[in-house]
């Protein structure tokens, strides 16, 4: 188990804030062009386009991080994405890393709560043909998708050489990604345990069993619940927690996610 969660501490994470948006954005009031044309698939798409540029660019936005989560076989999971100023995702993109040589990015696109656009791209690394694609879904008002395009090649750079193919509609879920968000569901950050690495302490949140997701947090003498939930392990153990943290370098370049606020929650 020691194995596998050491593997997280490698990664790290930081929340940044920009400056907060002005203004709520939404298809029909965009005043940017898009500097690239995309292929135009339908009417209306144009607005589309722009806003996905302006939310991509666009330093008006708050970034936020998601904890990393590994599971039992060293595959792991993470969020990043930009906040408006109601605190509502504008942006949410899932990393995900396996351990048999993939990686599959997932960038969701939100307008007023709705979810409008969806961008992933996957490497196999393991694969001699066909190992890289880039997939695309528009989605209408009615949550249905609108249409969905994809390109697949044998390396980056041919990819980024091909042209999209409309293909059968994708619907792409964001669940998963709001559940590490929200820390809940499988990715609640629940008690685990602890452990040391590179002369610092650590404790353990997730969720347990053969589907388990879990993360480390380093901790110190700042953080009297910290380690109480160490001292008594066995009594914690599984307790339900509330986990805020930063990223932090140490002197020999060892990144982490380090402990800012911890709160013990009463179970439902």
């Amino acid at each position: 188990m020691y194995k596998t969660l050491y593997s997280i501490l490698v990664f790290f994470f930081i929340f940044a804030c920009s400056p907060s948006a002005k203004k709520r954005i939404s298809l029909y009031n965009i005043a940017d062009e898009v500097k690239e044309k995309n292929p135009v698939y339908f009417q209306g798409q144009e607005q589309y386009d722009s806003l996905i540029s302006l939310i991509d660019t666009s330093i008006q936005f708050a970034d936020f991080y998601s904890l990393e989560y590994a599971d039992n076989f060293q595959n792991n999971k993470l969020v990043r994405g930009k906040s408006n100023q109601k605190n509502e995702i504008i942006q949410m993109e899932l990393e995900e890393t396996f351990k048999k040589g993939m990686q599959i990015v997932t960038r969701y696109y939100y307008s007023a709560n709705l979810l409008f656009y969806v961008h992933q791209i996957v490497r196999d690394y393991q694969k001699t043909k066909g190992g890289y694609m880039e997939t695309f879904t528009y989605f209408g008002q009615n949550k249905k998708p609108k249409i969905s395009a994809r390109k697949i090649a044998n390396s980056e750079e041919e990819l980024a050489s091909k042209n999209y193919v409309v293909c059968k509609k994708q619907m792409f879920s964001p669940q998963e990604a709001l559940d590490i968000v929200n820390q809940q569901g499988k990715y609640e950050t629940r008690f685990q345990g602890s452990i040391e690495a590179e002369r610092l302490k650590f404790i353990l949140v997730g969720t347990s069993g053969e589907m388990k997701a879990q993360s480390a947090v380093a901790y110190n003498h700042d953080f009297p619940v910290a380690e109480e939930l160490v001292k008594n392990e066995r009594f914690y153990l599984n307790r339900p927690l509330k986990i805020e943290f930063t990223k932090t370098t140490g002197e020999n370049g060892f990144s982490y996610q380090a402990l800012t606020r911890i709160f013990i929650l009463d179970e439902d």
